[in-house]
């Protein structure tokens, strides 16, 4: 793999993953169990983004952090997370890090050596932080079931190769299976509508149960090949979190000046619950 989050830091497809990875961290602290965030996926953790250009000009870009005060509500912990400095843009690990309590914990996942090493030195001063150099796809196995509070696992694979929105379903529905409380968040991109439909196919008939599909573009998706935004499956997500993102979303868009040309999705695939999943969390 050659892939780097560096590439992407900031982008569409991270606005929206951090932005509801905030929000159900956020919502999780409702309770005062500790909760357990795993990142299969992690990166660095911390980017320095080029103040010439660059994939972030047209995600974070289009936000001004030190307007937050303006963003919709829903936004407010993904705002916190930023930090004071617009060019320096925090990839997941860090995103959770800062909003995570004295009493929670990060397991970050990162099969690159050099990548990993980096990301030991963002974080090598929290005690709340641990690194692992190793699979991320094998780390579900490694880690799950987390045996005290609440767990909320994100994967965010490269997408570099060809199985792996096969491989998204597959793992999410062995989250699911070892650990029948956790919330899994996993990304994708959205560069034509076949691997998409598919994937939600297989997650649909895969027997899981309170499963979301959410879908944030910049551009109509029907050129193969070419990234128009990205996407998230949320297994078991927090209450109410889908009516938030279908009254958010829509005004993100707008406020980031994609309204003419992008669009919003936020659907169940499986059973939408009737009652507040934190009511079903441990703790």
């Amino acid at each position: 793999m050659n892939y780097r989050h560096h590439f992407h830091a900031g982008n569409l497809g991270d606005v929206l993953k951090h932005l509801v990875l905030a929000a159900v961290i956020e919502r999780l602290k409702a309770k005062d169990a500790p909760i357990t965030v795993i990142d299969t996926h992690a990166g660095a953790g911390l980017y320095e983004l080029d103040s010439q250009g660059g994939e972030w000009q047209g995600g974070i870009g289009r936000l001004i952090p030190s307007e937050a005060a303006g963003w919709p509500p829903l936004l407010a912990p993904y705002a916190a997370a930023l930090g004071g400095e617009p060019l320096l843009y925090p990839g997941s690990p860090l995103v959770a890090l800062r909003l995570l309590r004295e009493q929670d914990r990060l397991i970050a996942c990162e099969t690159v050596e050099e990548v990993a090493a980096e990301l030991r030195r963002h974080l090598a001063h929290d005690p709340r932080a641990a690194v692992h150099r190793r699979d991320g796809w094998a780390a579900l196995r490694a880690f799950l079931p987390v045996k005290t509070g609440r767990t909320m696992v994100l994967i965010d694979p490269p997408f570099e190769a060809g199985e792996d929105f096969e491989l998204l379903s597959r793992h999410i529905a062995e989250a699911a299976k070892r650990a029948p409380t956790a919330i899994v968040i996993g990304w994708f991109p959205v560069k034509g509508r076949r691997a998409v439909e598919a994937l939600y196919r297989r997650l649909a008939g895969s027997g899981l149960e309170k499963l979301l599909a959410v879908e944030f573009l910049a551009e109509p998706d029907h050129d193969a090949g070419r990234f128009a935004g990205s996407g998230l499956v949320i297994l078991r997500p927090p209450f109410q979190l889908d009516q938030a993102l279908r009254e958010t979303l829509p005004v993100l868009l707008d406020r980031m000046g994609y309204r003419a040309t992008g669009s919003t999705r936020v659907e169940w695939l499986a059973g939408e619950a009737a009652r507040g999943i934190d009511q079903d969390l441990a703790g």
